[in-house]
């Protein structure tokens, strides 16, 4: 037992400085996988797991490796914690306990709750705002987008529809080409990220400095148009987003080895997104009552 303690202290040590997680170098849990991969996923013995292996497991994708791997995961986090040691990380990801097919399922259901929160608000938004208000494609697009796509997307389109609203309803030709460049800048990052070199600290890097573009450009608008009834709604959502961006900066193991930083980030802009849709709401129907004015005046 002592022995196999200091094996844990001095991977500790030699995982703070090397690249990897600490968990999956650990030689326990090496071990455990090899010797499970060997017993269980070839042959007679693979037959049989996929034969036991609930239908929902094969559709999502586990194999009897990733099972091994998820068994010996908790096999070394019991070790941690029987002797004394923090939780560590393996593959980059905290120990979550699964659920069904769902390795981190309170993120699953946030995620759904809100893409669910985003369509309900898209329906309302369409019934209530008429397709010839100035901003309703690009708000529309927007809504797609909500959730389904990664943070960058998300955070990009933000910008884009801020510079349709206070500089591409009179300018078309501004904003077209401020799209080409940020698809230009998306492509670039999301090719680096898949085909180069996965970068937690460079992705993180690159969403901060955009999510501060998006905040500076709202708060901007929102300061010389004070005089709308459904600013606070905007100043709101930016301030919101920027306090609650500091969970995804947290990092500690999941509550009840469900609950983490990302999952309660998750839960927590269900109803930023709702004050959002709204505010949008508000300001299309401004726009289209401006515009029909304007009409009605030539």
């Amino acid at each position: 037992m002592a022995g196999r303690t200091a094996r844990l202290v001095l991977l500790a040590g030699a995982a703070a400085l090397a690249s990897g997680s600490q968990g999956d170098r650990e030689p326990v849990y090496r071990d455990c996988v090899l010797r499970c991969e060997q017993r269980n996923c070839s042959g007679g013995a693979l037959k049989h797991f996929r034969s036991r292996q609930p239908i929902y497991m094969s559709l999502a994708g586990w194999t009897c490796r990733d099972d091994c791997k998820y068994e010996c995961m908790w096999v070394t986090v019991g070790l941690y914690l029987q002797e004394g040691h923090k939780v560590p990380q393996f593959h980059g990801k905290w120990p979550f306990s699964r659920f069904l097919c769902f390795q981190e399922p309170a993120s699953a259901v946030a995620s759904f709750l809100n893409g669910l929160a985003s369509l309900v608000m898209l329906c309302r938004y369409r019934t209530s705002v008429p397709a010839s208000s100035p901003m309703y494609p690009t708000c529309v697009a927007f809504a797609w987008k909500m959730d389904y796509f990664c943070a960058s997307t998300v955070i990009l389109h933000s910008i884009y529809l801020c510079c349709v609203r206070t500089v591409g309803l009179q300018h078309p030709a501004v904003a077209s080409a401020f799209r080409a460049l940020l698809l230009l800048m998306l492509t670039a990052h999301v090719s680096y990220l898949s085909l180069i070199h996965f970068d937690y600290g460079y992705n993180m890097a690159a969403n901060v400095a955009i999510g501060l573009v998006n905040a500076a450009w709202w708060l901007a608008w929102c300061l010389r148009n004070q005089r709308l009834p459904h600013v606070h709604k905007c100043v709101a959502v930016v301030l919101l987003l920027q306090g609650l961006s500091l969970l995804e900066l947290l990092d500690f193991p999941p509550l009840f080895w469900v609950l983490d930083a990302h999952a309660i980030w998750h839960i927590s802009t269900i109803p930023v997104h709702v004050l959002f849709f709204s505010f949008l709401e508000d300001d299309s129907l401004y726009l289209l009552k401006e515009s029909e004015a304007k009409v009605k005046l030539d």
